[in-house]
C-alpha cells in the first residue's frame, strides 16, 4: 500500500530529485509550507506523483535537517523520514506551521496558495499580508490599526 499521496495540495509538496534538487529550492519549499499551514514535503517525487527516488546527496536525514535549520530564519526544526516505495527511496519532510514568519537565509519570504484550478503554488508573501498573519482576528476596517495586534 502506498503511503505517499498521489497529488499535491495546500499541505503536500512534491520535489523531484532526479537531477539533485538545488538546496535553495528545497529551502524555499519548506519556508512556503511553514508560512501557510505546515505540511509534508516529499523529496524524490515528481509533480505527477511518480516516485523517482532521492539523489545520493539527500539520503542523510541528519544532513537534510541541519541544512533546513541553518538556511531558514528563524530556524525551522523538521522531522524527516526515509520511505522506500515502488523500488525507490524518498524523503518525507514534516514541516510545522510556524507561529512567526519564516524566510530563507537569503531573505526569500513565501507562502503556499491554491490557484483557481485548485493546484498549489508558492507565491511571494507581501508586507501588507503580514498583519493578517501576525494578528489573527477580525479586521478593523476604516480605523487606524492599533499597535501590536490591536492592544488597548
Amino acid at each position: 500500500m502506498r503511503t505517499i499521496p498521489h497529488q499535491e495540495s495546500l499541505t503536500i509538496e512534491f520535489k523531484s530529485d532526479l537531477n539533485c534538487l538545488p538546496d535553495s529550492d528545497l529551502i524555499a519549499a519548506v519556508v512556503c509550507l511553514a508560512n501557510t499551514d505546515g505540511g509534508m514535503d516529499y523529496i524524490g517525487v515528481e509533480d505527477d506523483g511518480t516516485i523517482t527516488g532521492l539523489h545520493s546527496k539527500h539520503q542523510s536525514i541528519t544532513s537534510l535537517s541541519a541544512l533546513i535549520a541553518n538556511r531558514t530564519n528563524p530556524p525551522i526544526s523538521v522531522r524527516i523520514t526515509l520511505i522506500q516505495e515502488d523500488g525507490h527511496k524518498a524523503a518525507a519532510i514534516q514541516v510545522p506551521k510556524s507561529p512567526r514568519l519564516v524566510a530563507t537565509s537569503e531573505g526569500l519570504l513565501q507562502r503556499r496558495h491554491l490557484q483557481a484550478d485548485g493546484t498549489p503554488q508558492c507565491v511571494p508573501f507581501y508586507p501588507h499580508e503580514f498583519i493578517s498573519r501576525q494578528c489573527p482576528g477580525p479586521a478593523r476596517p476604516f480605523r487606524q490599526p492599533r499597535h501590536r495586534c490591536h492592544p488597548r
